[in-house]
């Protein structure tokens, strides 16, 4: 082959390659459309004990979907998105919280539990007696303790509430059983039984 055909063959290769031939450009495929970011979502939003007695601790629960951010009003602990989690609260009175989830494609959702407060619950303990065994007709003393207590139910014999104990002379084996009472009508309870030989 001349140098003249040589030249010539370069030159076509080149134009070729460059897509400068007799075929048009292969076409660009069209760029993705771009998709939309998912609403955000609340899923669930609750506590399992709504109301919560005086001092002691509930808890709130919740979980979002497409969420970059979450904020609680009025703050009790740091938030961020989950799709389920508890956290522990102490709340001093009645209380709305308000959960709010905010998404990446500016939408929000806004969810509110009510928490009640009530009084402490009952608590019966150091329940003591002077003598599970007696003989017919001696004195038995039941001995307790009670925090909490709006009323204190006790019985057979005869309750002294100052003392907190109760008194009886059973004639047989006897079940003495002591019931203290809470504000919201709670209650804790012990028994013990003397037995009458």
């Amino acid at each position: 082959m001349s140098e003249r055909c040589r030249g010539f063959a370069s030159v076509a290769l080149c134009l070729a390659l460059a897509g400068c031939g007799s075929n048009p450009p292969a076409e660009k495929k069209a760029a993705a459309e771009p998709v939309a970011a998912e609403k955000v979502k609340i899923t669930q939003f609750y506590s399992p004990s709504p109301l919560v007695p005086r001092g002691l601790h509930g808890q709130l629960c919740y979980g979002v979907e497409n969420a970059s951010k979450v904020e609680i009003n009025p703050p009790v602990e740091e938030v961020w998105p989950s799709p389920a989690r508890c956290f522990d609260i102490t709340p001093k009175q009645k209380t709305t919280f308000t959960l709010t989830a905010y998404g990446a494609n500016g939408s929000r959702d806004s969810k509110s539990v009510l928490i009640t407060v009530g009084s402490a619950p009952p608590k019966l303990y150091d329940l003591s007696v002077n003598s599970t065994q007696v003989k017919p007709g001696d004195l038995v003393v039941v001995c307790f303790k009670a925090d909490n207590a709006k009323s204190i139910k006790a019985g057979p014999g005869h309750l002294d509430r100052d003392r907190n104990c109760l008194s009886d002379n059973p004639k047989k084996t006897t079940t003495y059983r002591i019931v203290a009472l809470g504000g919201d009508n709670e209650q804790d309870s012990g028994t013990v039984t003397v037995h009458v030989r």
